[in-house]
């Protein structure tokens, strides 16, 4: 109930009597940044978080903002992501766990490594579709 209050009066004081939309934040990590535009969510995976099928095709970054590759399958809590490569040429199959999983964006999973730490990472036996 606290978190909704302090969201409430954050976006009420970041709009500055714009419209306001309402806004639920029911995910344990969540987090909602509000500057005078857009609204930022991002949510601390954590141990808690389950991968999901939603999440393939998703752009994964390191965590010093690389993009390193894309996510290619799920498997239990993990996730097996296409690293390097160009046009699907090259690149390969490695499979990360979720304690690697630092956040969860609509348009990209950060990671908790660097770019250079994915890269060393062996690749999987599991076959690419």
């Amino acid at each position: 109930m606290t978190s909704r209050i302090i969201l409430a009066a954050t976006l009420a004081l970041g709009t500055a009597g714009a419209a306001l939309a309402d806004v639920k934040v029911n995910t344990p990590g969540a987090s909602v940044d509000t500057p005078a535009g857009p609204v930022d969510i991002n949510v601390d995976v954590g141990s808690s978080m389950k991968p999901t099928e939603a999440w393939i095709g998703r752009a994964v970054y390191s965590s010093d903002g690389k993009n390193v590759g894309e996510v290619a399958a799920i498997s239990g809590d993990s996730v097996y992501v296409d690293v390097g490569g160009f046009l699907g040429i090259g690149e390969s199959r490695v499979l990360l766990d979720n304690g690697n999983l630092e956040a969860v964006q609509p348009d990209r999973i950060t990671l908790k490594m660097t770019e250079a730490e994915v890269k060393s990472l062996p690749p999987t036996s599991a076959e690419k579709n």
